[in-house]
């Protein structure tokens, strides 16, 4: 006796995924709840895709959240030994300063674009570091050439 012909087994049962539009086999939708044969009505595709999305904006919020946090503490800081501690803090958090410039860089332009407050925080930070630069700076007018010598030196 032949064996079942294979129009009489069954199809897998599909469903209309409301994101993209494709028919897509049951197994590709997540359960809503385990043990549960109910469905999400996205196929994993669509899921995984806005969740992607979904945690690239919450990672950019709570840079810019840090971002800022950090620009308020070098502005209110109140002596260049405090300066130069959240500075080295904040550059070590960002993964060194070129990863420090490009954050600060993306969010001030951000900043620029939308006004207000927080481009004003902006624009302090950058003053209270200049300030703190030219305090800190020595005068070369004043030095001799041998401690001029010396200096140039050091920085080699």
């Amino acid at each position: 006796m032949p064996g079942p012909c294979p129009t009489d087994i069954p199809a897998a049962p599909t469903r209309l995924c409301e994101s993209c539009f494709h028919t897509r086999p049951l197994a590709e939708y997540r359960r809503r709840k385990q043990g549960s044969d109910h469905r999400v009505r996205q196929c994993r595709q669509c899921h995984n895709e806005f969740e992607r999305y979904r945690r690239a904006a919450v990672r950019a919020r709570l840079s810019k959240r840090k971002m800022a946090r950090d620009l308020s503490r070098v502005r209110d800081a109140s002596s260049s030994n405090r300066i130069k501690a959240l500075c080295a803090e904040v550059v070590r958090g960002y993964g060194g300063a070129e990863g420090f410039a490009r954050a600060w860089i993306a969010c001030l332009h951000g900043d620029l674009q939308r006004g207000g407050f927080s481009a004003i925080r902006h624009l302090e930070a950058t003053i209270r570091l200049i300030q703190h630069c030219e305090l800190d700076r020595p005068d070369y007018s004043q030095m001799s050439d041998e401690e001029l010598e010396a200096t140039m030196a050091s920085l080699q």
